[in-house]
């Protein structure tokens, strides 16, 4: 095991209370913007395995591209490329 995937394992997660009353900040969102994330995981279901295990190793495990290309004996570039465009299948789909 070398030391990244050691430290990921053993680091200590922070967490904190989420405070209920917080206002909004950004008055420029509406809620028809904000979707749930049931929903985009549903629409991730529907898309290859590897595309979905990029997307959930870059935000659940809080991968770097480099990590994400050795773990899936792919180079970075093409890793951070899918990547990106799996956003935007995922965007053109929500909308």
């Amino acid at each position: 095991m070398n030391f990244v995937r050691w430290y990921k394992v053993n680091k200590q997660k922070r967490t904190s209370e989420l405070k209920p009353n917080i206002p909004l900040q950004d008055s420029s969102l509406e809620s028809s913007t904000l979707v749930d994330a049931d929903t985009i995981l549903s629409v991730l279901d529907t898309m290859s395995e590897e595309k979905q295990e990029i997307v959930k190793l870059r935000f659940w495990g809080d991968l770097k591209f480099s990590e994400i290309g050795e773990e899936l004996n792919k180079n970075e570039a093409a890793v951070k490329k899918m990547f990106y465009r799996t956003l935007l299948d995922i965007k053109e789909k929500l909308e």
